[in-house]
């Protein structure tokens, strides 16, 4: 009989944190022939992104609400097992803090740390950063058909979460699209995102339809697809040349099918998820770059304050468009593949950036290949 792991994933809701679990579930998974992994996942996060991970027995959706309300009587608690072989734990749930993450976070890892209880204390071993892919879903796959286009395609994304404080204004957009559709002959450009929250989850915050209806207007060949459902959001992106986009944890779906990212880089995290797929960072120059958890840097008093960090400012975003289509171009060479996409990005940080802020993305794996 196969040995069950229960993996304690429960963070905040943007999508990117479920693609870590998915991730280091596969990690588990390949390092343990004989074991189950179960998940745990917030419940404002895409969880049927799991269903599409044979590695994965089953997941479990936690909401953090109910069970700030009930505690251990909370009705998504009750048909999971309390004792398991092993358990893992993201580490950051034992480094939330009351009175800076929220409190119905706070309060459902305490639930979990309590009433889960592991027969095994010891280590499981596990492989690290294994490349993982999205298996799509038949009908996500037809409605993405509709969608032709022969030459050049480009997904973007005009922000994340954190909407206008951390992503170019719109005036930049237009002229990143524009720079862009000159330097690459028969350039499509689809762009994405949903204008409201479902089910609490995280959407295209301050980038609305007109907004994009204005950038159509003004592109050659440009179409939206907004509010087209999740999964086939994914189906269009693996179709697409590239994904660009400011940093959003959404972007790393982007790598599970196997489109490389282009990254409009901004305070406060670096790119960290890798997944065997080529990309390209623009970085931005400033000095708190990436800030981290910092909160004496200038960018996280910003981001507190309601502000727009200082590297999405229309000045600084204008002189990065050379860049970005250098960019756009060279993941569209075929030839510029993951391992140079690395070399090359640790180049950079190497030159202007701490790299000890940095992750170390097997630095010397990668450089040897």
């Amino acid at each position: 009989m196969k040995k069950k792991l229960l993996l304690n994933w429960v963070y905040y809701p943007p999508v990117g944190h479920a693609v870590e679990a998915l991730k280091l579930a596969k990690g588990y998974s390949l390092a343990n022939k004989n074991l189950d992994v179960y998940l745990l996942l917030n419940a404002n996060t895409p969880t049927e992104l799991a269903d599409a991970c044979s590695w994965i027995k089953k997941t479990y959706s936690i909401s953090t609400e109910e069970v700030f309300k009930d505690g251990e009587k909370a009705k998504c608690l009750q048909k999971i097992p309390k004792n398991w072989d092993y358990i893992s734990s993201d580490n950051r749930a034992g480094r939330l803090i009351k009175g800076n993450d929220r409190v119905e976070l706070v309060k459902t890892q305490e639930v979990l740390q309590k009433i889960f209880v592991a027969r095994n204390s010891s280590i499981l071993p596990v492989v690290h950063n294994p490349k993982i892919t999205l298996s799509i879903p038949t009908k996500a796959k037809t409605f993405a058909k509709k969608f032709k286009h022969r030459g050049p395609t480009i997904a973007i994304m005009l922000g994340g979460a954190k909407g206008l404080r951390q992503s170019p204004s719109i005036e930049m957009w237009l002229k990143i699209c524009l720079a862009l559709e000159q330097a690459i002959p028969n350039l499509k450009i689809y762009f994405m995102g949903i204008t409201k929250s479902d089910h609490h989850r995280t959407f295209t915050k301050d980038f609305t339809l007109d907004d994009v209806n204005y950038l159509i207007k003004h592109l050659k060949n440009a179409e939206s697809a907004y509010n087209i459902g999740l999964w086939n959001q994914i189906a269009l992106i693996k179709k697409c040349d590239i994904f660009l986009s400011p940093h959003t944890g959404f972007a790393f779906l982007a790598f599970l099918v196997d489109a490389p990212w282009l990254e409009i880089a901004t305070c406060r995290w670096p790119l960290y998820f890798l997944n065997d797929v080529p990309f390209y960072s623009v970085l931005p120059k400033c000095n708190s770059y990436p800030s981290l958890d910092d909160r004496t840097k200038e960018c996280d008093r910003l981001l507190r304050e309601g502000k727009r960090v200082a590297c999405v400012a229309d000045d600084l975003i204008e002189k990065k468009i050379p860049e970005i289509v250098k960019g756009a171009k060279l993941l569209l060479d075929k030839s510029f593949t993951y391992n140079k996409a690395i070399k090359l990005h640790l180049r950079k940080i190497r030159k202007d950036y701490d790299v000890h802020r940095f992750p170390s993305f097997g630095a010397k794996k990668d450089e040897n290949k």
